[in-house]
């Protein structure tokens, strides 16, 4: 028999917000992932009356970089994994969380959602309360803030009564965190502002440079996705269109510089965490989430530079909104996390 509480869950949503640098995804319980949008907004330049109004949200914004019209401009709210900018991020959430409210469901949802959102392992007290401030402020009821590094372990089939180490590697659209996780809480978390973003600019510059041909940075990104490919953009000497072939060794070579920071990363992890947990570190490996970890090579590159196996998990991007799926399926998990994180 359902206690009181728990048939009032009945009349929320209980969502899972994984805002990141490059995408938001949303989770609701009982029906999975239901917005996964990039998180960008085209906007107007010119305020009026002191507001500045927002054309397009997400797939749509991204599609308009570098074609908008002078008196529009595409930004990107969430930089390195931190709040840019706060008026952008508040009525970026509000849009997408509106087709939380358009779901249809059994029960009259008329109570306000409650909310479990992913934050850095590294994130500032500051940030947690703008964080906490903006969802507060789009109507919800309740904000948890959980580590990303816990919602990834789980979400990468460890539990969270395991009291052994994991070392989680987590490399995002602009930030990347190394953390040994340990009973669902962070034993150590190092972050550094480094992500997928930089892998494309950095495909762009190894281009320019060897080819004195100019890419945008959604070439760059399909470039880096495909490991490869042809490729369409300015000749700087001639001012005209010209396309190349970029092979998957070239890929490596542009972005190597990156992945041998965030090896570095990796190694400091290890040379600090607790000699207890050296034993269950070599057994699982570093375990490589994120969308960045889908760069073909960079777990082959990373083993042989730190000498430990590294696994890139399945479908990497969706890591941490899988945990928060798992949170929110299991109600003694997400109590227990609460606990642990110190974030009630």
């Amino acid at each position: 028999m359902k206690s009181l509480g728990e048939w009032m869950t009945n009349f929320y949503w209980q969502v899972g917000v994984d805002l990141g640098s490059s995408n938001i995804r949303i989770y609701t319980k009982d029906k999975g992932v239901i917005v996964e949008e990039p998180t960008v907004v085209a906007r107007l330049k010119k305020k009026k009356n002191g507001v500045q109004r927002i054309l397009v949200y997400g797939q749509g914004a991204k599609d308009m970089y570098n074609r908008e019209p002078k008196q529009i401009e595409v930004v990107a709210p969430i930089w390195r994994g931190t709040i840019a900018d706060m008026e952008m991020v508040e009525a970026l959430v509000a849009y997408f969380m509106k087709f939380v409210y358009d779901i249809p469901s059994a029960y009259p949802k008329i109570l306000k959602p409650r909310l479990i959102v992913a934050v850095p392992g590294t994130i500032s007290k500051v940030q947690m309360r703008t964080f906490r401030n903006i969802f507060s402020q789009i109507g919800v009821a309740k904000v948890t803030l959980v580590e990303s590094a816990v919602l990834g372990v789980l979400g990468s089939g460890f539990k969270l009564e395991e009291s052994s180490g994991v070392l989680f590697l987590d490399i995002g659209g602009g930030k990347t965190e190394v953390s040994l996780v340990s009973m669902g809480g962070i034993v150590l978390s190092r972050g550094l502002d480094l992500g997928g973003r930089d892998f494309d600019e950095a495909i762009i510059n190894y281009v320019k440079m060897k080819y004195g041909l100019l890419i945008g940075i959604n070439t760059a990104e399909k470039v880096k996705i495909e490991m490869g490919g042809i490729i369409r953009g300015r000749d700087l000497e001639s001012n005209l269109p010209k396309s190349i072939r970029l092979r998957a060794e070239e890929v490596v070579e542009a972005t190597a510089m990156l992945v041998k920071k965030i090896a570095s990363l990796v190694k400091l992890i290890l040379d600090e965490m607790p000699t207890e947990m050296t034993d269950d570190v070599l057994k699982r490996g570093v375990i490589l989430s994120g969308g960045g970890s889908k760069l073909v090579g960079i777990d082959k590159y990373i083993e042989e530079e730190v000498k430990v196996n590294a696994v890139v998990v399945n479908d990497p991007e969706y890591g941490v909104v899988r945990g928060m799926g798992e949170l929110l399926e299991n109600k003694d998990w997400l109590a227990r996390v609460k606990l642990i994180s110190g974030m009630n």
